[in-house]
């Protein structure tokens, strides 16, 4: 099995953004002059878990549930309502000013924090500083993504070239000695062999489909259609329809609307022993939204309702979709089939 080491779910990635937030959180309190700062990010921990990484410097430091309050805050957007919360949020922190700005990096979005135990208001300067540090380090974020995508297209090219091959050479041997065998009996021995060589190659493409990322725009819509190709070959009848129009994907939307597109139709083909199978895609109001549709079999009951989940690629897609900070839904009822539905908003786009 051959295991990406960064991934980012995989322990190395995850303290590549340890070190990347304790950097932050340092320069957070170097350009403010704060005699405290954090700096907070959610993440996929291992096996898929929703966890979140904190870097604190300074003491006391600053409380989890206040910095959870203010990254709630910061996503929300800038208001009046905003400041005060960020004041009241300060006063339970026993600290006298608090200012708090996004932080991006790559599709998760947390917060910077700093907090001073005086009484003076940090200054436009030393805000602009703060928002600089998050900038910077998404910018430094999206250099280590560059170098880590090259390193994960390097492996897909191997897996490809290595074990792909060597299985599919392998099937073709079988097929030649099927060719050989005079006995049916003999013939049929071989059987499950093919069936198991032809189910490896399946699960090594779809690894090496998991390893190479998508890219945005029409890179996107191609990788989807290969996927509708893939479940059509399998003997579901798959309708595809793309009414995005001239409108372009971010690389982030584009990541989380392929992750969708492929999980929801490597379920279709593998358990909802479906006949027909719809994939949608349009933009409207501000949001991205990819609709996957089956006649199947539907969903056990106890996976359908949107908290506990019991399905591990349903998990995945929901937090895929929160984390780009849109809402996933699910509707599936027995022998009635399932609709996986996913909107996402488009950066610097008003939703009405």
């Amino acid at each position: 099995m051959v295991v990406n080491a960064y991934a980012p779910s995989s322990p190395a990635y995850l303290a590549l953004l340890f070190s990347l937030l304790r950097v932050a959180a340092g320069s957070a309190q170097v350009v403010t002059g704060a005699h405290r700062a954090a700096a907070a990010l959610p993440v996929r921990g291992p096996f898929g878990r929703p966890s979140r990484i904190v870097r604190r410097e300074g003491e006391p430091p600053l409380p989890d549930g206040m910095i959870r309050f203010a990254g709630r805050l910061v996503r929300s957007g800038p208001s009046n309502g905003q400041q005060l919360g960020l004041s009241d949020a300060a006063a339970s922190a026993g600290a006298k000013v608090l200012a708090a700005v996004p932080l991006r990096l790559g599709a998760s979005r947390g917060c910077l924090l700093a907090a001073s135990d005086s009484r003076r208001a940090f200054s436009p300067a030393e805000m602009a500083g703060l928002a600089r540090v998050a900038q910077d380090a998404a910018l430094t974020m999206g250099d280590v993504d560059v170098l880590l995508d090259v390193e994960r297209r390097r492996l897909g090219r191997t897996l490809h070239d290595t074990l792909g091959q060597t299985l599919t050479s392998l099937i073709f041997a079988i097929d030649a000695l099927d060719e050989h065998l005079e006995s049916g009996e003999r013939r049929r021995l071989t059987q499950p062999v093919r069936a198991q060589a032809l189910k490896a190659v399946r699960e090594t493409r779809e690894m090496i489909d998991i390893t190479i990322m998508p890219v945005a725009g029409q890179e996107t819509l191609r990788r989807i259609q290969e996927r509708v190709r893939e479940l059509s070959d399998s003997g579901v009848e798959v309708r595809f329809r793309n009414d995005l129009g001239k409108q372009t994907l971010p690389l982030d939307v584009a990541h989380c609307v392929y992750h969708v597109a492929r999980e929801a139709l490597l379920n279709v083909r593998r358990h909802a022993h479906a006949g027909h199978a719809t994939v949608l895609l349009w933009c409207n109001r501000g949001r991205v939204e990819i609709v996957v549709s089956d006649d199947g079999k539907g969903l056990p009951r106890k996976v359908v309702p949107t908290t506990g989940w019991g399905h591990f690629g349903l998990a995945m897609m929901r937090e895929h979709v929160e984390d780009a900070g849109g809402t996933f839904i699910i509707q599936s009822a027995a022998r009635q089939g399932t609709r996986i539905i996913a909107r996402l908003p488009l950066p610097g786009v008003r939703t009405s």
